[in-house]
């Protein structure tokens, strides 16, 4: 195994070379070379696999649910495959790509025994294990190396100043909702969108509110464009109830002049202004000077995922900008909530041993077309910190994640 972690090392290394070869041309005539956008491509290609592989592994060896276990293994399984694809690819400077490719053959043939060895009622033993945790080591290497190589290779696009929805930390979804029943029935005009529209941003900051596209498809919503002092906002309607659907601004690259908290104490008192129920922000993001909160209610202390609200938060004055409101428009009604037939400490015996409770809490999480009560786990183990969500009724572990650090915010994956 040891060997099999050097030739990753002098394999990636071969890769690196060439990219960085490609980035200094006037120091060296070999940096001639140029790669070629399909490489580019599949640089950027292998590193987004080897992060899901490598983040699918950390959270093997961390549940003890043979149901998440089976299913963590089936995606190790497909993400070896095309990681596999995306590898070779690659320029091979240094001979050592046939030694790479065999490491994930080996990844995928060890996660299929484990996997028939769940199916027949069995669980990983200390061998597996110990393999399973040497070949995510690897992995962290090599996807390491690969994320640079991508960063210095890759020209990122420019961050769109609509919502980001790809971006944004949430738990699992839900079957799409088609009812929204949180809508009242009664259908609006095109005049009082505009009027709602207007209400919504703050008259006071309106110079000008015009018609803009409409919107089909579930949901019909009318367009409508409000200029204020300095930024345009697009704001999206619904003809049933005249609820806002999306608020996002034309542009952004704001200055970096407020911070997340007070952010974030904007975002809850602008939703409360506008009629929202009452909210927590689980998680924030920066992107171009927006701070992206998700904001979640809360009945009776107990977080319900469903219902949430995406705001953006310009960073230099701490006004709303923008919202997106879809799920909380689908889900939002008054709830009966279960009392938990698992106590806190009960459902903590679901946990690996080996993982620190930081903290914990009851929320209510779409999983499986329903929405189930489940005890909320913050956890470390080393330096990685997870959520695992934990039936409150029958101690199944639902959902496990892995809370990234990013340069400003976190991201659950």
């Amino acid at each position: 195994m040891k060997r099999s972690l050097a030739y990753i090392f002098a394999f990636v290394t071969g890769v690196t070379l060439l990219i960085s070869l490609n980035a200094s041309q006037r120091r060296s005539a070999a940096a001639e070379l140029v790669l070629t956008e399909t490489t580019k491509a599949a640089v950027a290609e292998a590193a987004s696999e080897l992060e899901a592989l490598t983040l699918s592994l950390e959270k093997l060896l961390l549940t003890t649910s043979s149901r998440q276990q089976a299913k963590l293994l089936s995606q190790i399984i497909l993400s070896a495959d095309r990681s596999q694809l995306s590898l070779s690819t690659l320029p091979d400077r240094e001979g050592q790509q046939g030694a790479v490719l065999a490491y994930l053959s080996r990844l995928a043939h060890l996660s299929q025994t484990c996997l028939a060895d769940l199916a027949e009622g069995g669980g990983f033993d200390d061998d597996a294990r110990a393999d399973l945790s040497e070949l995510r080591d690897g992995l962290m290497l090599l996807q390491a190396e690969l994320s640079i190589a991508s960063q210095e290779t890759l020209i990122g696009t420019e961050i769109s100043a609509a919502m980001p929805a790809s971006q944004v930390t949430r738990p699992p979804s839900a079957q799409e909702l088609t009812s929204y029943k949180a809508l009242p029935s009664n259908e609006i005009s095109s005049g009082e969108a505009m009027r709602i529209a207007r209400e919504f941003v703050g008259t006071e900051k309106v110079q000008s509110v015009s018609h803009a596209p409409d919107t089909a498809g579930a949901l019909p919503a009318y367009g409508v464009t409000v200029q204020t002092a300095d930024v345009q906002l697009n704001l999206e309607i619904t003809r049933r109830g005249g609820k806002v659907l999306l608020m996002a601004p034309e542009t952004a690259s704001f200055a970096m002049t407020k911070t997340p908290e007070q952010c974030a104490a904007s975002a809850l008192a602008f939703l409360k202004s506008r009629g929202f129920a009452e909210m927590e922000v689980p998680y924030y993001q920066v992107y171009d000077g927006l701070c992206v909160m998700t904001c979640v209610f809360v009945q009776n202390g107990v977080l319900v995922w469903p219902d949430r609200v995406l705001v953006q938060v310009r960073m230099d004055t701490a006004e709303v900008v923008g919202i997106e409101a879809r799920s909380y428009w689908e889900n939002h009604i008054p709830r009966r909530l279960q009392s938990p037939l698992l106590t806190q400490s009960e459902a903590r015996a679901s946990l690996a041993p080996s993982a620190v409770v930081e903290s914990a809490r009851l929320c209510l999480l779409p999983a499986d077309s329903q929405e189930r009560l489940c005890w909320q786990f913050t956890l470390s183990q080393g330096d990685d910190a997870y959520i695992s969500y934990i039936d409150a009724l029958s101690g199944a572990e639902v959902h496990l994640e892995k809370i990234l650090q990013l340069e400003f915010g976190q991201v659950a994956a």
